[in-house]
């Protein structure tokens, strides 16, 4: 395949590839974006649904930044600190994720732990069968803060110590034990001792319902922080049970001695009867009194709430005395569905850390207003008082539908500017004691911009009426096509039950749109024999008839064949071929893939791109209407990965001849790439009934171009630039005639042809 590559695109790519752990490789973009006449600062930063924050210098200017950690879909995204004491403003810079490992998942917290300054990692194993810990070492270069593997040290005749992951000795030297953790956890990395090094506060994996310690001791072996070492400290650390029955309450013990003995002398119950009595917590340790002692903020999965436990002990020997059940009691309680997690940062530059309270869980719960800031407006360093304020922190500034967005890309009000047509799977509403998020819909987001500059206002939040389905059905996929072959585009619908909306447009070419519901028979009983249907118009045989290609949950594509007229579509009710060019979404073990394909023409035949479960991109090269395997192009294709339920568009929004890519994810949000792929699909935008086609061949060209318009008499032509000036012109005896471009400046270029009342428009990309 032969592509056009930008200057600028080039020169990003080889300078990250020189450290960075997954390249890029088309240019990341954003347009201007309104909501109810807001103007969203980070509109194309993609949503939020779980994320976890960390403090780090990303690019070494000695001012901290923000690092979101969002368990969907494992997505890291970068913030640079552009703000000053008590006046944040943080600068959205995508750049800097690329320097973090691949591959993140579950949890992943940022600490200095050899305290020279620069932030490490601490996270959930790479590997997806471990429940280990991993640490990653941070170090500058000049791309900013990046990052290595961490390896411990253990004794040779430890064969399993396996030097990635944290092991502690064992009551019987020479023997080690691991520390896992269940992956939903996220454990608390802390210096709870006080002596200078970074310690562990976790629930063990497993039905635990008491945290264990795991001590620091680089700092009593005297060894350097730079070599941490872990004992066995404490197995019941706070000496509190908690076992996941009750709402934001633990069992408190009445004796700092002992794990959990209530004041009537009662242990707790063993393992064998707890059951699975701890699915799941969000810890944070951090001295709430400023009485030199850890005090813990506690969320657990089946709860909306956090517990704030004071620690009534010391350093070395915690022991929770005292709780806040409605955390915190003297402002607006933190209260998430469900399965809060809690992060202490300093937000606003003062000097002092807030509190940020997020959604922890990845498949259920808030996913809108699911990122809570608390202010510290304590008067004093170290002190904490919190105030509430905000609920949709960075959520509120970005495209935010969510969960799941499938975007689509067209001129809904013919005014010559492409628009935004999105679907979602839902979005989180708590009503009659239950949750849902089946109340799909179709966001409009008018393009307001100019022919070269995009921007983009949200005008309707349910498009034609999509939500009338809902709740019976959700997770609606739009596309366009001309199925009829009327001039105009009509809306298709992809769905969760694996069928198709048709919507007619009956405006006539060049007319906003105009759209009925189609009520016919055939719409209703198609099928993809699955779920999750994410089609697009295309005529995949080549026979004239525009057929549908339908994406869906299994990861494989699908082929309705239409069998009709021109005028009048007819499809079958199962897919005439379920697996076109064998391609399969779904990366093993995982039984879904959630393919959703898009058709792009290149000047080397069509391609065919697929969105993902796993979140990364697929390209083939298209070969017709055939089982057989197509080839592939790339499988990680521009190595763009938005987190799971990718769901890339494609169109040129700024009229540079490069097509932009639009791209839905399960976070709720959009991202906005440039890609390296030429836009050959020059319609001809002032054709009349009537008149004769104009065709320009080569196009894209860098020397010249055929004009063949079949008219045979006097012809006038002008050529415009992207901003509308005229770069060249001419008289030709006949509609047949070539056009020397050599001169021009790459770009689209808008030729106009006339001859005594017909006239005709296309577009010449030169390159």
């Amino acid at each position: 395949m032969r592509i056009v590559f930008c200057t600028f695109c080039l020169f990003l790519v080889l300078s990250c590839a020189l450290n960075a752990q997954t390249v890029q490789k088309f240019e990341r973009r954003s347009a201007p974006v309104r909501e109810f006449g807001i103007d969203l600062k980070y509109p194309f930063a993609g949503g939020l649904n779980a994320p976890q924050f960390s403090s780090a210098d990303l690019d070494h200017d000695l001012t901290p930044d923000l690092v979101l950690f969002d368990r969907v879909g494992g997505v890291l995204l970068t913030f640079i600190n552009e703000g000053a004491p008590g006046n944040p403003n943080y600068v959205f810079r995508p750049e800097y994720a690329i320097n973090f490992p691949a591959g993140l998942t579950d949890w992943m917290l940022m600490r200095d732990f050899d305290q020279d300054g620069i932030m490490d990692i601490f996270c959930a194993a790479l590997s997806p069968a471990s429940q280990e810990i991993q640490v990653f070492k941070g170090y500058y270069d000049g791309f900013g803060l990046k990052f290595s593997p961490h390896l411990f040290t253990y004794p040779s005749n430890c064969s399993a110590c396996n030097p990635l992951y944290i092991f502690y000795p064992d009551d019987n030297p020479p023997a080690y034990n691991n520390f896992p953790i269940n992956r939903g956890d996220v454990p608390s990395i802390d210096d709870i001792d006080g002596d200078g090094d970074l310690d562990i506060v976790a629930f063990p994996a497993g039905t635990s319902t008491s945290l264990t310690m795991l001590r620091n001791t680089s700092v009593e072996n005297g060894l350097p922080l730079s070599k941490p070492q872990y004992e066995l400290y404490d197995n019941c650390w706070g000496r509190f049970f908690e076992n996941g029955m009750e709402g934001c309450k633990a069992q408190l013990s009445c004796h700092p001695d002992t794990c959990f003995v209530d004041c009537a002398g009662v242990q707790a119950p063993g393992s064998e009867e707890r059951d699975n009595l701890h699915p799941g917590a969000a810890i944070s340790t951090f001295d709430y009194e400023n009485d030199g002692d850890r005090d813990l903020l506690l969320g657990n999965v089946s709860y909306d709430c956090v517990v704030l436990m004071y620690n009534g002990g010391t350093p070395q020997n915690a022991w929770m005395v005292s709780q806040d059940t409605s955390f915190p009691s003297n402002n607006v309680p933190i209260s998430i569905r469900t399965f809060p997690g809690t992060y202490l940062v300093d937000y606003d530059n003062d000097g002092k850390r807030d509190l940020i309270a997020s959604l922890n869980n990845p498949t259920s719960g808030e996913d809108r207003k699911s990122v809570w800031l608390y202010h510290n407006k304590a008067s004093t360093v170290g002190l904490h008082e919190f105030e509430l304020e905000v609920k949709g922190l960075f959520q509120d500034d970005m495209i935010e539908m969510g969960t799941a967005t499938h975007p689509a890309i067209v001129d809904v009000n013919a005014d010559g500017l492409l628009d935004l047509v999105v679907g979602n799977y839902g979005y989180y509403s708590f009503g009659n004691n239950s949750a849902t998020f089946t109340n799909s819909r179709l966001y409009l987001y008018l393009n307001i911009g100019t022919p070269t500059v995009p921007a983009f206002e949200l005008t309707e939040t349910d498009f034609a009426g999509l939500s009338q389905f809902a709740p019976q059905d959700y997770d609606f996929s739009p596309t366009f096509g001309d199925i009829d072959s009327d001039g105009d585009l009509d809306l298709l619908v992809g769905n969760n039950k694996g069928g198709v909306y048709c919507y007619r447009n009956t405006a006539g070419p060049g007319q906003p749109f105009i759209l009925e519901y189609d009520t016919n028979p055939m719409w209703l009983d198609m099928d993809v024999i699955g779920s999750v249907s994410a089609p697009i118009v295309y005529d995949l045989d080549n026979d004239g008839l525009q057929d549908l290609v339908v994406g869906e949950r299994s990861g494989n594509i699908n082929f309705f064949k239409n069998t009709g007229s021109p005028s009048n579509p007819v499809f079958p009710a199962s897919p005439t071929l379920q697996k076109i060019g064998q391609i399969d979404a779904r990366v093993p073990p995982e039984v879904v893939g959630m393919s959703t394909p898009a058709i792009i023409q290149t000047p080397d035949g069509p391609i065919i791109i697929t969105g993902v479960q796993r979140g990364h991109l697929e390209a083939y090269y298209l070969q017709g209407a055939n089982q057989d395997t197509f080839p592939a192009i790339s499988v990680t294709w521009g190595n763009i990965d938005e987190g799971n339920r990718s769901h890339p568009a494609f169109a040129d929004l700024d009229n540079d001849g490069v097509l932009d890519m639009v791209i839905g994810n399960q976070r709720g949000g959009l991202s906005l790439y440039r890609t390296e792929l030429v836009d050959i699909s020059v319609p001809v935008s002032t054709y009349q009934p009537g008149s004769p086609q104009l065709l320009l061949s080569p196009n894209p060209t860098r020397s010249w171009t055929k004009v063949e318009w079949p008219v045979d008499q006097p012809v006038q032509w002008q050529a415009f630039n992207a901003i509308g000036q005229l770069t060249a012109s001419g008289q030709e005896d006949s509609g047949f005639f070539h056009i020397d471009v050599k001169s021009w400046n790459p770009g689209v270029y808008i030729l106009q042809v006339a001859s005594e009342g017909r006239q005709a428009t296309a577009r010449i990309l030169v390159y």
